[in-house]
C-alpha cells in the first residue's frame, strides 16, 4: 500500500512555493532533516518531490532511468539558453551526440590538456603577484570562472580567449541568472512584451552566439583534424550507422553545453576548496608539505597527481560537502513508488547531491570537513555523486578530475588564501551552488 510522503504544509494555494523562491537550498535542507528521506513539496499546479537516500537515487537515475527523461519543465527553460545539447536532451538524440563526444574525454587526450590546464594557472599567479605584494582582498568568484574558462578554451577548442574571457564569463553570467530566475517561477505568466532582464538576456546570449559561430567557421575554413581539440572531434564525427554529422548550430548547442557546465563548476568547485583550506590551516598544511615533498621546486603534472593523494582527497571532500551542480532533476514518464510512496507521473523529482553527501547514515561526522576519508579509497557509490551517476554521468567529469588538482597545486605553491573573519558564507543556488555574497579573499604570498 502506498503513500503520501510527509512535506511542509506551506501557505494556502501557494503551498512551499514562496520559501523555495526565496531561498531553495535552505528550503531543501529543512525539508529533508524535518521529514526524512523523500520529502513532498506543494507549489501551484505541481508537487515536487526531494530525493536524499543513495537507493532512491539509484531507483531513479540508474535502475528505472528510461522512465526518468530529465524534467521538461526546467530543461525547456535552459534551452532557450543552451538549446539541444547534452545537458537538455533526452532519448536517442542525447545518447547519440555522447556517442560522438566521448571520445574526447578519455584516456591520452585528457592527460594531454595538462600543460595548458597549469599555464593558464601560472599566468594567473603571476597576475595576482602585485595584489599579494599589497595582501589585497579579492572576490576570487570572478578570478576563478576568468581561469577555468580560459582552460576550457585552451584545451577544449585550442584557443586562447584571455582578452576575452571577462566578456563571455559576464554574458555566460547573464544567462545564468536568467534561466535561474525562471527555475524559481513555479507558474510561468504570460509575457506583455520583454523585461529589462529578458533583453539583458537576449544581448547576452547574442554575444555568445557571434563568438561561437565564429570559432565554428573558423575551424571549419581550416579544415577538421579529430587529434586536435573537442570541437575538432564534433566537426569530423559521423555516426556510422546513419552517417549523421552535426549541423552549425548543433555545434553551437554543445559549444555553450561546455560553456554551463565546463567551466562553471569546475570555477566554484575551486571556490569551495579555497574557502574550505582557508577554514581548516591544519588540512591546508598538510597539502603543502605533500606539494614540497612530491613537486620540490618543479610545476605540477599529469604524472604527479598519482603521488599527491591528500591534495586530490581534499579536493574529493569539497565535491563532497559543496558540489557545484547540487540538484538534478527528473520527471516520470508514469506513477511510481519510492520508499513506499506514491510519485505520480509528470511530478518534478529533486535528487540533491548536496543533501545526499550529507546523509549521516553513509557518511559518519557528514558535516565535517575531514578529506582522510577520501585517503586510499575511490569515490564511489550511490552515496556519491558529484558528477551524477548512471548513464546520464557527466561524461567532462575526467576533466575535472585533472584540472581541480592540477590548479590548486598550481596556485597553493605561491599563496595562502585567507577569509576575512567578518565574512558570513552561504551556499545559494544560481543554477549551480554559489557562494551568496561572493568569495573575497586575502592573497598573501608564500615564503619559497
Amino acid at each position: 500500500m502506498t503513500r503520501l510522503a510527509p512535506g511542509p504544509r506551506g501557505l494556502p494555494l501557494l503551498g512551499s512555493g514562496p520559501d523555495l523562491v526565496r531561498d531553495l537550498v535552505g528550503t531543501f535542507t529543512r525539508g529533508w532533516r524535518e521529514h526524512g528521506d523523500v520529502v513532498r513539496f506543494r507549489v501551484p499546479g505541481k508537487e515536487l518531490f526531494l530525493l536524499v537516500d543513495p537507493e532512491h537515487v539509484k531507483h531513479v537515475l540508474a535502475d528505472n532511468q528510461p522512465i526518468y527523461p530529465k524534467d521538461p519543465q526546467s530543461v525547456g527553460k535552459f534551452e532557450e539558453f543552451v538549446g539541444q545539447g547534452l545537458f537538455t536532451s533526452n532519448g536517442e538524440f542525447h545518447f547519440r551526440h555522447r556517442r560522438l563526444a566521448q571520445p574526447a574525454f578519455q584516456g591520452t587526450r585528457i592527460a594531454g590538456f595538462a600543460p595548458d590546464m597549469v599555464a593558464a594557472a601560472e599566468d594567473l599567479v603571476r597576475d595576482w603577484r602585485p595584489l599579494a605584494w599589497k595582501e589585497s582582498t579579492v572576490d576570487i568568484v570572478p578570478e576563478m570562472m576568468r581561469l577555468a574558462l580560459t582552460i576550457v578554451m585552451r584545451t577544449l577548442f585550442s584557443t586562447d580567449v584571455s582578452a576575452q574571457a571577462g566578456h563571455i564569463a559576464a554574458a555566460v553570467r547573464t544567462c545564468n541568472a536568467y534561466t535561474n530566475l525562471r527555475l524559481q517561477r513555479f507558474v510561468e505568466l504570460p509575457r506583455i512584451g520583454p523585461s529589462r532582464r529578458r533583453r539583458e538576456f537576449a544581448a547576452a546570449r547574442a554575444r555568445l552566439d557571434e563568438f561561437v559561430y565564429a570559432l565554428v567557421a573558423r575551424r571549419r575554413a581550416q579544415g577538421t583534424d579529430s587529434s586536435r581539440d573537442l570541437l575538432s572531434l564534433y566537426l569530423a564525427a559521423r555516426d556510422e550507422q546513419s552517417g549523421y554529422r552535426m549541423s552549425d548550430r548543433q555545434l553551437r548547442d554543445e559549444v555553450v553545453t561546455i560553456f554551463l557546465g565546463g567551466y562553471e563548476t569546475t570555477a566554484l568547485s575551486l571556490v569551495w576548496t579555497f574557502w574550505l583550506l582557508a577554514r581548516h590551516p591544519d588540512v591546508e598544511r598538510r597539502v603543502r608539505a605533500e606539494l614540497e615533498h612530491v613537486l620540490g621546486g618543479h610545476e605540477p603534472t599529469a604524472a604527479d597527481l598519482p603521488r599527491l593523494e591528500y591534495l586530490r582527497a581534499v579536493y574529493a571532500e569539497a565535491l563532497r560537502l559543496y558540489p557545484p551542480v547540487w540538484t538534478l532533476s527528473r520527471t516520470p514518464l508514469r506513477e511510481d513508488v519510492i520508499g513506499g510512496y506514491r510519485v505520480p507521473r509528470g511530478a518534478q523529482v529533486f535528487i540533491s547531491p548536496y543533501l545526499v553527501h550529507r546523509h549521516p547514515g553513509h557518511w559518519p561526522d557528514a558535516e565535517r570537513f575531514d578529506p582522510d576519508r577520501f585517503l586510499g579509497k575511490r569515490p564511489g557509490g550511490w552515496a556519491y555523486l558529484p558528477f551524477a551517476r548512471g548513464p546520464r554521468v557527466c561524461p567532462g567529469s575526467s576533466i575535472a578530475w585533472l584540472e581541480g588538482p592540477l590548479v590548486l597545486a598550481t596556485i597553493l605553491r605561491s599563496y595562502r588564501l585567507t577569509v576575512p573573519p567578518t565574512h558570513q558564507v552561504r551556499p545559494r543556488s544560481n543554477v549551480f551552488l554559489y557562494p551568496s555574497g561572493g568569495m573575497p579573499m586575502r592573497i598573501e604570498e608564500v615564503e619559497p
